[in-house]
């Protein structure tokens, strides 16, 4: 486990990629779960909680969808379980690093200073895009510039259409 764990923060340090990530089915069960978990115990902070499973499972969706066909668009769909595995086991390291934050930022209240939490997250997010950029340019074979408007469309999809259910 502790394995898993230094994969997944090297991959979030941009020193490991995709293609490090094991293609395993047990794995990627893992990973999915994890995020899935982290995901909603992030939502949960802010959303009902049939809100915040619906907006996590949409999430998943997307998120497995959208992989899935620039995978095919670009002549890869082999790389899509380690791919999937990355970006999910990354995106559960970065959930539980926005738990506290968020934490902070509902106990403060609507009377509080959210002010630091709030500019600490918004950084949090940033790197979670930069590494979706970093895993896409290598499961994709393209610039960090495309792997960065890839990961730039999803964000905005996913936000979009999980605002939309909430």
């Amino acid at each position: 486990m502790n394995a898993l764990f230094n994969l997944f923060l090297d991959i979030c340090l941009l020193r490991k990629g995709p293609q490090d990530v094991p293609a395993a089915p047990v794995l990627l069960g893992l990973c999915l779960l994890g995020y899935g978990l982290s995901g909603l115990l992030v939502l949960l902070m802010s959303t009902p909680f049939l809100v915040a499973l619906r907006q996590i499972l949409l999430d998943m969706a997307l998120l497995s969808g959208l992989l899935y066909g620039v995978l095919f668009l670009h002549r890869h769909p082999a790389r899509f379980p380690q791919t999937l595995s990355a970006l999910t086991g990354t995106g559960t390291l970065l959930g539980l690093l926005a738990l506290p934050l968020m934490s902070w930022i509902v106990h403060q209240g609507s009377g509080g200073d959210i002010g630091l939490p709030s500019i600490l997250l918004l950084g949090l997010m940033a790197w979670s895009i930069a590494v979706i950029a970093h895993i896409l340019r290598f499961a994709l074979a393209v610039s960090i510039w495309s792997g960065a408007l890839y990961a730039l469309t999803y964000t905005f999809l996913s936000w979009t259409l999980t605002d939309l259910i909430g």
